[in-house]
């Protein structure tokens, strides 16, 4: 179905403010999940609990939060029938989730949407799970058990102040239920079209007086999508997860937990690369991808009667991936101090120390080459934030943070923010912060070869001229003199709440980037290549290839500091409780960016374009969810996603859809068709990586759940 008018999206309803959030160790304050749909707005407001952490590092409601946040809650992701955490993002207003294959997304917001976005800092539990071989996230193996979900609060926006570099353009905070708050048997399974097999078992128990544990199993098995001309892709995805978490909570303030997970699985993603040994390209299908990991992750704070607490946080992790192109294996060690103080009467201080050592090791490169395959990199931070209290109406938090690293060295990362409480139900907000995307391993030393591939329509005059029944590839070289990217912001929003029902939320944000990282020409050829002098431009014969017009050629790049660009846009959110049994929620989200070179050079004004098309420049989602009769339950989600030029891919709609019915109290049975609008579609396509893309398909799933 191609939409001819989105115009329903656009006035849609959206809403981020029911986060049920309980850490009490008390049963009997705990609010079941099955009843939260039926509270009403104004009930859930009533309930008086803080909604975000993720803004300030301090709990407030989202109301008075100074930021463009947004709340999934675990309600959210259950009426939703969604099965990964990539696929709830897209309920986020301004969020752009791709998905390239069927295990693989691109995801960003506010711009620069790619396979290798990495201006978008990700945290589970407070655990950082970005990648340092690219800054960005292997989506494939951030998974947990998704009924232990309690929310994922995500910042549109920079979040550096607080979080550190890479929270350039926002910050996804994933945070997992009070083991409190996950007692007894919990099971859910199923099967479907794309979802071949799922299962899920997860039990809760106490520990003594003052502790609470659950340990939970999960499994599935997922179908491959397809390729354009309907066959079966054969990209299938498998992996099986357990984890453990224990929390106690003491009679003298102080609340430990420590948890764990570990994962073992199997992806196929299908390559199109280069064979510089028999000068041709070739695809490679069914080939596995195993991947395996784990992470221990362990909390202490204590609080005191004056409203002060510090607190320590530690963890380890460990990620090794099978890759046709690259074996990569990651250790992760993180410190992190915290100390909030209230020294007079309106400062509230947060400040704070950390430290990360991560080693890696990279082998068996195929189209990779890098100078040293292990390397060890220190990051030490410190941050602080004055949360001052003006007047009742007018408060300000002034922060920053300091980092060292080993790539650019000392970074400065500082944030201001400014609110204006009007009313108790009526909230302005404005902020300007700086940030940095510090370069990563790939960036500054990896030499990737034979995955980028040039189409005719990409080679822009008059190289193409000169060019046409050429055949191209494109080497990009990494540099160790690329400073870091950075960002200035500029936010303002309002937010307010109608008759307590109506909710509505509006962010307006300016973003000045500098020194983006972009691929520029480079001197000389790489091994196995040979200058060609014919067409007068840098260009390599690969050894051994035929003679024009078959010659077949290299361009060779390096990276290098050579943009500039700036971003701007609007956010709309809102929220309407209809009555008690029917909810309405969406958002829609407007973006413009503009990219300047710094100089007239060959490939910088490429990179213009490349940025300028990478993302949507609208985006919207409706979704209602209905409380029936008799214990019926019915959602359905509608969402718009603009064209994506530089991927090829058109504007499209989509609708999900989930009927439940619940069996007495323990028992739930629901379908899920997603995807209904299009037998199959082109999401997302790049040539970077090496990676083809597939097409997503409509899909059915049957899903059984037993809670007791």
């Amino acid at each position: 179905m191609k939409p001819s008018n989105h115009s329903l999206l656009l006035a849609g309803i959206f809403s981020s403010l029911i986060a049920p959030v309980s850490l009490k160790a008390d049963p009997d304050l705990e609010i079941a999940e099955d009843g939260l749909l039926d509270l009403s707005l104004e009930e859930l407001i009533s309930l008086d609990v803080p909604d975000v952490t993720s803004v300030s590092k301090r709990k407030q409601r989202l109301m008075d939060s100074p930021a463009a946040v947004f709340v999934i809650t675990n309600e959210d992701i259950q009426r939703s029938g969604v099965t990964s955490i990539p696929e709830a993002l897209r309920m986020v207003p301004g969020m752009q989730v791709a998905r390239l294959n069927g295990n693989t997304w691109s995801i960003s917001t506010r711009g620069f949407n790619y396979i290798f976005a990495n201006k978008l800092l990700v945290l589970i539990d407070g655990r950082t799970v970005y990648s340092p071989l690219f800054s960005g996230v292997n989506w494939d193996v951030q998974d947990t058990m998704l009924e232990d979900i309690a929310r994922i609060e995500v910042i549109r926006g920079p979040g550096a102040a607080l979080w550190g570099a890479n929270a350039v353009n926002g910050v996804i905070n994933i945070i997992t239920k009070h083991a409190a708050d996950t007692q007894g048997g919990l099971l859910s399974t199923g099967f479907g079209s794309e979802e071949k097999a799922f299962a899920a078992y997860r039990y809760g128990g106490t520990l003594g007086d003052d502790g609470y544990y659950r340990a939970f199993y999960k499994t599935f098995t997922r179908n491959g999508l397809t390729n354009s001309d309907g066959t079966d892709a054969n990209d299938d995805w498998k992996i099986n997860r357990a984890g453990l978490r224990a929390d106690w909570r003491t009679e003298t303030g102080a609340e430990a937990s420590i948890q764990s997970e570990v994962y073992d699985g199997t992806t196929r993603p299908p390559l199109k690369l280069f064979d510089y040994g028999n000068n041709e390209r070739h695809t490679i299908v069914d080939l596995n991808r195993d991947q395996q990991g784990g992470h221990l992750t362990g909390n202490y704070k204590q609080y005191y009667s004056d409203g002060s607490n510090f607190s320590f946080k530690g963890y380890y992790d460990r990620y090794e991936n099978y890759d046709y192109r690259v074996t990569e294996k990651r250790d992760i060690g993180d410190l992190e101090f915290q100390h909030q103080i209230l020294p007079w009467k309106n400062h509230d201080i947060i400040w704070g120390l950390g430290y990360r050592l991560t080693k890696y090791n990279l082998s068996n490169m195929n189209n990779i080459t890098l100078p040293e395959s292990n390397r060890t990199d220190e990051l030490y931070s410190a941050f602080i934030q004055d949360h001052i209290t003006i007047t009742p109406d007018w408060s300000v938090s002034l922060s920053s943070r300091f980092e060292h690293n080993d790539f650019t060295g000392y970074e400065i990362q500082p944030n201001a923010k400014l609110t204006w409480k009007v009313a108790e139900n009526r909230t302005f907000w404005g902020s300007v912060s700086r940030a940095v995307k510090t370069p990563s391993i790939s960036e500054t030393s990896v030499i990737t070869r034979g995955m980028n591939f040039l189409t005719e329509d990409m080679i822009q005059p008059p190289l193409s001229n000169d060019l046409d029944s050429q055949k191209y590839l494109m080497s990009i070289s990494g540099n160790e003199d690329l400073d870091s990217e950075e960002l200035m912001t500029f936010e303002l929003g309002y937010r307010e709440l109608f008759n307590k029902k109506f909710r509505l939320d509006v962010t307006a944000f300016y973003n000045q980037y500098k020194d983006i990282i972009a691929y520029v020409g480079a001197n000389g050829c790489l091994e196995g290549t040979t200058p060609d002098f014919s067409t007068g431009f840098p260009l390599c014969k690969v050894d051994g290839s035929p003679n024009s017009p078959d010659l077949i050629a290299e361009f060779p790049t390096k990276l290098a500091n050579g943009l500039n660009a700036k971003t701007y846009g609007l956010e709309v959110v809102a929220d309407w409780q209809v009555n008690d049994w029917w909810k309405l929620q969406a958002n829609f989200s407007a973006l413009q960016v503009d990219a300047e070179a710094y100089e007239n050079e060959l490939y910088l004004k490429e990179n213009e374009i490349l940025i300028e098309e990478l993302s949507a420049s609208n985006t919207a989602n409706i979704r209602s969810s209905m409380n029936l009769p008799n214990q019926w339950y019915l959602d359905f989600w509608v969402r718009y996603m603009d064209n994506l030029k530089n991927a090829k891919v058109g504007a499209y709609t989509a609708l999900d859809f989930r009927v439940a019915k619940k069996i007495g109290k323990d028992l739930e049975l629901s379908l899920t068709g997603k995807n209904l609008f299009d037998k199959q579609r082109l999401e997302f396509s790049e040539i970077f990586s090496g990676l083809d893309a597939t097409e997503v398909q409509e899909s059915w799933y049957l899903q059984l759940r037993w809670q007791h």
